[in-house]
């Protein structure tokens, strides 16, 4: 069995992590859906994916976000609406430009376990 994670014990994690409080944004476009753990204050009207830069973000005014988004889940790291944790692990998971640490992994396999 996939040791898997739900959306709103990862939201809690982020939290933990970036010590804010964020929100659960799901915004998508005409290629995929993403799911964004923001802070209150930003606001995010769209998306594309650009191959060399990434994910650029804009607001409803169509300028670009310079803040950092503190995680970005794209849908097809979701299985049935939950993270597997081997998923986090192997991929470049990032949380506020970080990659999660050995400490990260072993809290949430807690977690899990728990």
């Amino acid at each position: 069995m996939e040791e898997t994670i739900s959306v709103s014990t990862l939201k809690s994690f982020v939290e933990k992590k970036i010590k804010k409080k964020t929100l659960i944004k799901v915004i998508w476009n005409d290629n995929e859906k993403i799911t964004l753990f923001i802070t209150p204050n930003m606001k995010i009207n769209s998306f594309i994916y650009d191959e060399k830069e990434g994910y650029l973000f804009y607001d409803q005014e169509g300028k670009p976000i310079v803040n950092d988004i503190p995680c970005i889940l794209p849908e097809k790291e979701l299985v049935n609406g939950k993270v597997e944790l081997e998923r986090i692990k192997n991929k470049k998971f990032r949380i506020n430009n970080e990659s999660l640490s050995s400490e990260d992994i072993a809290f949430l396999e807690n977690i899990i376990r728990s």
